[in-house]
């Protein structure tokens, strides 16, 4: 059938050809150039030989053109078509992009909502900023580089940013641990209300013992990370890190914001934590908090066998300062009174105002003594002198009724024989020894000593 469509197209060419020729003399007109031309003509070439020549000429002038668009047709359609897959490649290569958009932005959401329910899994406040920082350094830590990261907190009562922990780095790698608000580097960072990024931490924050540098290794860079919210810095991070970190900062930028934003909000929580467990006057914990803890420690020290002490403090007459002289100065003698316990105590042990005058101090691991020529002595009780000597010192110069003392109750928790005492007969037995004190004329401390230490 294809044969018989070519054979009939080539006929109606032909015939075409013949009725083009027909209708244009072009027979005569051949003559006439032959004729008009024979003289450069070879001598031996007819007019049928040159109507030959001119049919093969113009043959070979039609193979030609047709030859020419026959390329030409073909570098166009290879054209389109290598347009084509050019277009599906740019198409493939945009969906593809897509994707890994797709799944970075899924990846970082799903990393910011990991981070925020990390932050806040405990409202403890040393809980909530060893998260922080254990956070900050996940996020600008390389495979081969590890950041160290230190912390500075707004301290409310001052007004001053200090130090208050780190990962990889403590207080003693800073030459400097307290800044006032105007002065570097947060008068910069107010300023920026942005991450500063330094190459160098010399740069940015040249406040480190030069001998203690050397640690932080290929740590060279420095991030300075502004925790603030509604205007107010709260605090800075200093993230020491390796200088890469830098040059990747601006593509994951937007991811690192929102993460610092997290880590901001999650400060907060922990310093209105911190404020919700607070006496306001004397920066003690409340009594709810101390007895929160109170009973979450005597499980503990249960399961694991430890003893545990207890301290309860009252200010001898302190009735007399607050009407002779008036509530403020009733009220800076709390504060000083609550200032000389914290110093004679542990970092471990928890210091609370139990109510008016009261104190009540936690003492972890605290018991008897274990020297067997000292019986009847314990080791709470020996804490307990210590405070009360304190006071005496402090206010020993000072005129009635500012001479004031304290007396002390003062209850050892053991184990096994104490086991089952709970945190209120703790409190209670305690409070019997206070009154004691009291009553067998204050400034002094009383103990309650079982009877097989009292005669052994």
């Amino acid at each position: 059938m294809r044969l018989l469509l070519k054979l009939l197209l080539i006929g109606v060419l032909i015939w075409f050809g013949f009725m083009v020729a027909g209708s244009y003399q072009v027979r005569e007109r051949l003559l006439d150039t032959f004729l008009a031309y024979n003289a450069q003509l070879p001598g031996w070439m007819s007019f049928e030989q040159f109507l030959v020549a001119v049919i093969v000429a113009c043959l070979l002038v039609v193979i030609g053109l047709l030859a020419i668009g026959l390329v030409g047709f073909v570098a166009l359609r290879r054209a389109v078509s290598v347009a084509r897959h050019h277009q599906a490649a740019q198409e493939t290569a945009l969906h593809h992009a897509l994707d890994r958009l797709k799944a970075q932005v899924q990846q970082e959401y799903e990393r910011l909502i990991t981070l925020s329910t990390t932050l806040t899994q405990r409202l403890d406040k040393r809980a909530i900023l060893q998260n922080v920082l254990q956070a900050a350094t996940q996020m600008t830590s390389l495979p081969h580089a590890d950041s160290a990261v230190g912390m500075w907190v707004l301290d409310f009562d001052t007004d001053r940013m200090h130090f208050e922990t780190g990962i990889r780095c403590d207080q003693t790698l800073f030459a400097k641990t307290a800044f006032e608000l105007n002065e570097q580097p947060l008068t910069r960072l107010v300023a920026a209300n942005d991450v500063l990024r330094f190459e160098k931490w010399q740069d940015g924050f040249p406040f480190l013992v030069p001998d203690k540098a050397a640690k932080l290794g290929s740590a060279s860079a420095i991030l300075i990370i502004p925790l603030v919210i509604e205007r107010t810095v709260l605090g800075f991070l200093v993230v020491f890190c390796h200088p890469d970190v830098l040059k990747t900062y601006e593509d994951d930028q937007k991811f690192f914001n929102a993460a610092w934003g997290q880590l901001t909000l999650a400060l907060a929580i922990a310093i209105q934590g911190e404020l919700a467990i607070r006496d306001r006057l004397t920066g003690l914990v409340n009594q709810a908090y101390f007895l929160k803890r109170l009973s979450q420690e005597v499980d503990r020290c249960s399961r694991y066998q430890l003893t545990v002490g207890l301290l309860m403090i009252d200010i001898d007459d302190f009735k007399a300062v607050n009407d002779t002289l008036g509530h403020p100065q009733g009220d800076a003698v709390l504060k000083i009174v609550s200032k000389l316990i914290r110093k004679e105590v542990r970092a471990i042990d928890l210091v609370g105002r139990y109510g008016g005058e009261e104190f009540i101090v936690l003492l972890l691991e605290t018991g008897f003594s274990d020297d067997p020529d000292a019986t009847g002595s314990s080791s709470a009780l020996i804490v307990a002198e210590r405070i009360r000597k304190g006071v005496e010192e402090e206010f020993h110069e000072l005129k009635k009724p500012l001479s004031v003392t304290i007396s002390v109750g003062v209850a050892v928790r053991r184990f096994p024989e104490d086991r089952q005492m709970d945190a209120h007969d703790l409190i209670r037995v305690a409070d019997e020894e206070l009154y004691k004190a009291k009553a067998a004329g204050k400034n002094r401390c009383c103990v309650y000593l079982p009877e097989e230490i009292k005669s052994p």
